[in-house]
């Protein structure tokens, strides 16, 4: 099992975007100390306003949703800062916003400063905001996610290479430069919300990022069950290899002595973000809409009505977890036997000391009960 940590830049009022940057930083480095194997950042663009925060938020909320618009600026400055932990881009190169080549250059140099560190991961968004404020099509992100992989692939193992698809273009031959360490590339990775496409990484032979996990224990077991049967006769993407890594992705996670403790710094982030996802309005009902390869984000009515209590919500759903060194072991426990091989922390909205003590916590009395080999 592997531990990587997810976080977006979510700060508390009083603070401020840059102060959480550096506060992010330092999380970072910490979390190297304490054994996670990789940390993740998300590309998020433009954040939320103060209007729609007072307007959704009620007086518990506290935090503020900042944005890691540029994380091919940011994970360089982590990277100069760290000397073991993997760094992977997670809901990012949100590639329907992003030309594939640039991709490429950016991923591939980081691979050479950090003398293969880094992964790929990918993904066509589920925020409409950020949809349409790039003027994409949301019935169209899938095929554009799915040629911007072949032309990333292109670009690392081929040379020259070429291109020829329906969203991009690149007929005269030319040469990716640099090339990336990673041989034969850097690993790729989808963040992944339905089931369809956990089925469809496992036949392309990449990892995947279980997200949209709101949904309940069901839709998680029904998602690593598609991606582990898929897995087994995967047809990798050509001049590629086959990644067989399946993570989790745990939205908000604290860890304390006592669980009245790990509430305390956790609660008010925890039911913000769920309030931004599924409450009324919020991005999974705005989005469900818009494509049927969306459509699963309706399935949230009985979290909805149960949105502000957290003990029903971690019953239901892994979404949010908070709790004992004991009781988040069991719950990673029981993912590691569905098959997932990676848990994504999101570790992010407390106080930074909170952030802090919630990364030793999980080094120190989590991490060993796994077999991390």
């Amino acid at each position: 099992m592997r531990f990587g940590i997810v976080q977006e830049a979510y700060f508390e009022k009083g603070s401020t975007l840059q102060r959480r940057y550096f506060d992010m930083v330092e999380e970072a480095v910490h979390a190297e100390k304490w054994g996670f194997d990789f940390y993740c950042t998300s590309e998020q663009h433009f954040g939320y306003s103060e209007e729609y925060e007072t307007s959704r938020a009620d007086k518990h909320h506290t935090q503020k949703s900042g944005a890691v618009a540029s994380p091919e600026s940011f994970l360089p400055f982590i990277a100069a800062r760290t000397e073991r932990i993997r760094l992977r881009p997670t809901s990012v190169v949100l590639l329907p916003f992003n030309h594939p080549a640039r991709v490429a250059e950016w991923i591939s140099t980081l691979d050479n400063l950090t003398n293969g560190r880094v992964d790929l991961g990918t993904a066509r968004s589920n925020n409409l905001s950020t949809i349409q404020a790039f003027g994409v099509n949301p019935a169209v992100t899938k095929e554009i996610w799915r040629e911007s992989l072949d032309f990333i692939l292109k670009a690392f193992t081929e040379d020259p290479f070429t291109y020829e698809g329906k969203w991009f273009s690149f007929p005269n031959p030319r040469t990716l430069t640099p090339k990336p360490i990673q041989k034969p590339h850097p690993p790729f990775f989808v963040s992944a919300s339905s089931v369809s496409t956990h089925r469809g990484a496992g036949e392309l032979g990449i990892g995947a990022m279980t997200g949209g996990a709101i949904v309940g224990w069901q839709y998680v077991e029904e998602a690593a069950a598609a991606y582990c049967e898929a897995i087994k006769t995967a047809t990798p993407l050509p001049g590629s290899t086959v990644n067989h890594s399946l993570g989790f992705f745990a939205t908000r996670v604290n860890c304390a002595l006592t669980t009245e403790e790990a509430r305390r710094a956790i609660e008010d982030t925890a039911l913000l973000f769920i309030d931004i996802n599924i409450g009324p309005g919020g991005r999974y009902e705005q989005l469900a809409p818009t494509s049927p390869d969306y459509a699963y984000l309706q399935n949230i009515k009985e979290m909805q009505e149960h949105q502000t209590d957290l003990d029903y919500i971690m019953e239901k759903t892994p979404y949010v977890l908070f709790g004992t060194p004991d009781f988040l072991i069991e719950k990673f426990k029981r993912l590691e036997a569905m098959g997932y091989t990676e848990i994504l922390l999101g570790i992010e909205g407390m106080s930074h000391e909170n952030n802090m003590k919630a990364i030793e916590m999980l080094g120190r009395h989590v991490f060993p009960a796994f077999d991390r080999d």
